[in-house]
This record gives structure tokens, C-alpha cells and sequence, in this order.
């Protein structure tokens, strides 16, 4: 499904993800073709259908996609209480997640803004010791262009959560 009709949409999944579980699960292919998961937390959306991400740690990933550019991420917010909250509603009163299925460009340097985005990001963990450990010299991004999306749905209890979708034969998880 095209994703700039909901865009919008899809940003708020996405940031509420990485408010309530501090990553998003970015799928890869390894050269056998079986897949590849990755968390990652430093996933940036911006305009329609275009996002980055900070590239330090994942080696497999980024051996990957020197051979198959392709990814799929994950992004399902939430927890115990929210889920408990949407059963107890019988309905998730916003979606609980989205699959951007897309391409991955090379490696480059971050530009002033997108680090400073970043350190935004995770400054309420700057008193800690770890921070310096993995935070310190993020430097390289990757672009994302998300050319397709599917919802992650919940039967009845997402009905009518992505408007026009509703419309279409749904899936469950």
C-alpha cells in the first residue's frame, strides 16, 4: 500500500514506538536468503516515504545490504497495559503498529542536523555511564526510501484505524 496517504499515520506508530519500547525491529536478508533481524533506535521518519537511521552496530545488517538493499521495518507500540487497556475496550483506540517495506542507500556522514536530532534523542540518558559507551562517535546514516506499508491489525479491534484501508480484505498479526 502506498505510503503518502498515510504518512502521517505511519510518523505517529513509528514515534510511539520508539517512546515505548526505544526501538524499531529492521528486517534484513542475509545471503541464504533467510532473513535477518535488527533492533534498531535510531530511526528518523521525514518527509513522506523518507527516512534514516544512525548506522554503528549492526554488522550483519550492513553486510546484508551491501548484497540485497532491501528492509522491512517493524514498528508495534504499546505494552502490557496498553494491550490490556485495548482489550478491556474491546478495540485499540489508535494503531498499534506498522510494517514500511523499502531500500536502504549507502553509508554517508550525518549532517550537523540529523546528530543533532539524534543527541536530542537520547539526552535524558546522558548522566548515565553506557551513554558515552554506545552513543559516543554515531556518525554514519543510511536513507531509507519506504515505497509500500502494510498495517499490523487486531481483527475487529483495529477496524477502522487506517480510513480508506478499512475497505480492503484485513489480516490479523
Amino acid at each position: 500500500m502506498d505510503v503518502m496517504p498515510h504518512w502521517k499515520v505511519i510518523c505517529d506508530v513509528v514515534e510511539r514506538t520508539l517512546k515505548t519500547t526505544g526501538f524499531c525491529a529492521m528486517a534484513t536478508v542475509n545471503p541464504d536468503g533467510s532473513p535477518h533481524v535488527t533492533p534498531i533506535g535510531s530511526l528518523f521518519l521525514h518527509s513522506p516515504g523518507k527516512a534514516y537511521y544512525f548506522e554503528k552496530f549492526p554488522k550483519v545488517m550492513s553486510r546484508n545490504l551491501k548484497q540485497d538493499q532491501r528492509i522491512c521495518v517493524l514498528a508495534v507500540h504499546g505494552g502490557f497495559w496498553r494491550f490490556l487497556a485495548a482489550l478491556f475496550r474491546g478495540r485499540y483506540t489508535t494503531a498499534p503498529g506498522v510494517r514500511l517495506i523499502g531500500r536502504v542507500g549507502d553509508q554517508r556522514p550525518a549532517t550537523e542536523a540529523e546528530e543533532r536530532l539524534w543527541r536530542e534523542r537520547i539526552k535524558a540518558f546522558r548522566w548515565f555511564k553506557g551513554y558515552h559507551l554506545i552513543w559516543d562517535e554515531m556518525a554514519q546514516v543510511r536513507d531509507i526510501h519506504f515505497d509500500s506499508f502494510e498495517p499490523v491489525r487486531v481483527g475487529l479491534m483495529t477496524k477502522g484505524l487506517w480510513g480508506d484501508l478499512e475497505q480492503q480484505k484485513t489480516r490479523s498479526v
